[in-house]
């Protein structure tokens, strides 16, 4: 990171450009990670994903900035079936257009320590009396830990490299249902699972949204990538796991860590009875039909 006196926080709007190009002003590498899971009245995926870049990207082309790093995300492709991950996409486009050389960087969803991913599974277990799986949860996910991701922008910043396209994914592939099971494993509980047809699912969101639209703050639920939104669920028609006609992790020197032991240890905060207790769960278990 830095020592004393190498790190400065400076309040900025991203809809201000002069606030943008006083952030960047004498920088000579941005990293851009600005991003939304979940669209509010004040910032739509539109603002952040496709307007907040490109103003990025001009105000880093007028300082001169030699190397522009924009972290994306795995998925991102302008037929998705998720607006997220469309607008991730067009953003990704939007910039190429100001600044050619910028390295973009596409994750695959991230776990670690304060995560919103099982975190937000494991609080959500512990707070309703189900856990919906939408349509089997037989999407796809690669999986890949925070600090994997820390590294490979920095092996990039540090690298000679320019005007590249990254995927980084963890070393395996799991189903959501999986993933699911995964946790509830590791925090030593019962898996409540109930399987909820995505028309269902559309159903309930649609009056979900009504009312949290009217609500002066964002309300995750964790269905797909921490948010309850239709967006959400039709994010889960598709899987999000590495093309392999991109460089990653390999190309940078690094080996991505596995989706177990350590890694997702932080999960047993949530074991019942304390951090070393819980209850005994079966590694499978039959989730309701609904």
């Amino acid at each position: 990171m830095g020592d004393l006196g190498q790190i400065n926080f400076m309040d900025f709007d991203v809809r201000t450009q002069s606030d943008l190009q006083k952030a960047v002003k004498g920088s000579n590498v941005v990293v851009n990670l600005i991003g939304r899971e979940m669209e509010t009245k004040n910032f739509t995926f539109e603002d952040v994903h496709v307007d907040a870049a490109k103003r990025i990207a001009e105000a880093c082309a007028e300082a001169g900035v030699s190397k522009f790093v924009h972290v994306s995300a795995l998925g991102a492709h302008e037929d998705a079936p998720s607006k997220y991950f469309r607008t991730k996409a067009a953003g990704e486009k939007a910039i190429k257009e100001i600044f050619p050389d910028v390295t973009i960087v596409r994750p695959a969803v991230i776990y670690g320590w304060e995560d919103r991913f099982f975190n937000r599974m494991a609080q959500a277990s512990k707070g309703l009396p189900f856990l919906p799986i939408v349509d089997g949860g037989e999407t796809k996910y690669q999986p890949v830990h925070v600090c994997d991701v820390s590294s490979a922008i920095m092996a990039i910043v540090k690298s000679n490299t320019k005007g590249q396209v990254y995927e980084l994914a963890g070393p395996d592939v799991f189903t959501l249902k999986e993933l699911y099971e995964l946790m509830f494993e590791t925090i030593r509980d019962y898996p409540n699972t109930l399987m909820v047809p995505s028309s269902i699912a559309n159903m309930v969101v649609s009056q979900y949204e009504w009312i949290a639209n009217k609500l002066p703050f964002p309300t995750p639920f964790p269905i797909a990538h921490g948010s309850f939104t239709s967006d959400a669920v039709k994010s889960l028609q598709a899987d999000y796991v590495a093309e392999g006609n991109f460089p990653g992790f390999e190309e940078l020197g690094i080996e991505p860590r596995k989706v177990d032991g350590l890694n997702i240890d932080y999960l047993r905060a949530y074991r019942a009875g304390g951090y070393d207790f819980g209850n005994v769960a079966p590694k499978t278990a039959a989730s309701t039909q609904l």
